[in-house]
């Protein structure tokens, strides 16, 4: 369209682009804090603290830290989802070797 066209339905088209923008920049922001785990690491570091300096005792902190890592694992799903990239890859514990 050239820009005359572009004028004259302005005011037809001109609330179209506009919603269409708005909803870009929602989109774009609710991506970010879908993927967005510096809170989750922040909380993560806290409660490290608070285990540090005596504040909650061994059982808290790890009841605390599984509901931390599965909102790292939310995050996660929802990096993958977006298509978006993911660092590291799943963890894996090694099972106790019982001839030592």
């Amino acid at each position: 369209m050239g820009l005359l066209t572009n004028i004259l339905l302005a005011p037809f088209l001109g609330p179209i682009y506009g919603t269409r923008w708005t909803l870009d920049k929602v989109d774009r922001v609710v991506r970010e804090e879908l993927t967005d785990d510096t809170p989750i690491k922040e909380d993560l570091m806290a409660l490290q603290l608070q285990l540090e300096m005596g504040e909650i005792d061994d059982a808290e902190y790890v009841r605390r830290e599984a509901e931390i890592m599965q909102r790292f694992r939310e995050v996660r799903e929802w990096r993958e989802k977006f298509g978006m990239s993911t660092s590291g890859g799943p963890v894996r514990v090694a099972e106790s070797d019982e001839t030592e």
